[in-house]
């Protein structure tokens, strides 16, 4: 039987469920669906940009950590989501220049490690990143007590997910594949089945997993993060051009600089960013970014002009989907009067939406083809 599918959410997660589905079917390892639909409040051509639509603002790269003993299972399955997306990039990115995904050295910084990262804990060693290792203590910066480098990747969030969106188009006209983009905001996974009666399978990709008979995963909360996005000086030669850094402080907070690439053009840089579990203000707050520019003098000069001023582009603020427990990757079966009506959820991946996004993709197709609940 030919699927109705319906994809419920259109940031990261949402977008690349849909282009992974379509080059499974292109690679004949799907039969094609009868018609695709992607549902969703925003869309990444939309202007202005709202803080809600959180995928644009992301800072969006790929910086691992070990995993938490409190949280083993979810953070080791994450993980593999990392290095199944790490993979496909390094292909997709020859094969797409225009996707603006960039390969970089990634560095942290830490003042004040926990146990797991001082033991090169599993998740954050070479077993499981690319040309990782420690670095000597000659290199570190003043009060940074371990520092360890690896390969990793960066890219211009809402330019990725314009090129996904003109990627999914393409591929459904050249596949002959029926496309609707609806506008709509959604209180329950159950009006899909009254706006589209003949859909098949839901992909659940709202971030905050909105629920079947309505509401919101009451496991899922909202952290909101802001950002500095900076013109700097020398932008395609400064060293933060083919490098990441990320520094630790001894109060836990977490300072950043990330390139983001440009096709023919000149690159920017993200400076991070908050991390602020229960904040829902949704406009830039003028302490956080004054205090991020002071930091960002000390750990990153070269931001600077030679007159000590930032030139910053704007403020980003998005608030991260995160969930308690660890991200929602299982099926869920419901009666329809038209039928059967299969719901595969993927969300509550908090700020790791880009670094997971292939992987949960992968396998919320594996759990779309699998008659079991979970995988």
């Amino acid at each position: 039987m030919s699927e109705n599918i319906v994809i419920a959410g259109a940031g990261v997660i949402g977008l690349t469920i849909a282009h992974q589905l379509l080059l499974e079917v292109q690679e004949k390892k799907q039969r094609p669906p009868k018609q695709l639909c992607i549902i969703a409040r925003n869309f990444p051509k939309d202007e202005p940009l709202t803080p809600e639509y959180t995928s644009p603002w992301a800072g969006a790269h790929y910086r691992p950590f070990p995993h938490r003993q409190e949280a083993f299972e979810s953070d080791k399955r994450e993980s593999a989501y990392t290095r199944v997306t790490h993979k496909f990039f390094e292909r997709f990115a020859l094969e797409h220049p225009e996707s603006t995904i960039e390969f970089v050295k990634g560095i942290d910084f830490l003042e004040e490690p926990s146990d797991q990262y001082l033991n090169l804990g599993d998740g954050y060693s070479k077993e499981s990143l690319i040309d990782f290792k420690t670095l000597s203590k000659d290199v570190l910066p003043n009060g940074v007590r371990l520092g360890c480098e690896y390969t990793t990747w960066c890219l211009n969030a809402p330019v990725y997910l314009r090129f996904l969106q003109l990627q999914i188009e393409q591929l459904c006209r050249r596949l002959e594949i029926p496309l609707k983009l609806e506008r709509i905001t959604l209180d329950s996974l159950q009006e899909i089945t009254s706006l589209l009666p003949n859909v098949t399978t839901i992909f659940n990709a709202t971030g905050t997993g909105l629920q079947y008979h309505g509401g919101i995963d009451s496991a899922v909360s909202k952290i909101r993060g802001q950002t500095v996005l900076l013109n700097v000086p020398n932008p395609n030669t400064i060293k933060y051009s083919k490098l990441t850094v990320t520094h630790q402080g001894k109060d836990g907070s977490w300072t950043f600089v990330i390139k983001r690439p440009a096709i023919n053009g000149t690159a920017q840089y993200i400076l991070g960013g908050t991390k602020q579990p229960g904040d829902t203000r949704v406009t830039p707050r003028e302490s956080d970014t004054l205090a991020l520019l002071e930091k960002a003098r000390i750990l990153y000069p070269d931001l600077m002009f030679p007159d000590g001023s930032f030139d910053i582009v704007r403020t980003n603020v998005g608030f991260r989907p995160a969930r308690t427990g660890g991200s929602r990757l299982e099926t869920q079966q419901e009666i329809t009067q038209h039928g059967n009506l299969k719901i595969v959820h993927a969300y509550g991946l908090g700020g790791m939406g880009y670094e997971t996004s292939v992987g949960v993709a992968k396998h919320s197709l594996k759990l779309f083809q699998a008659k079991t609940s979970k995988l």
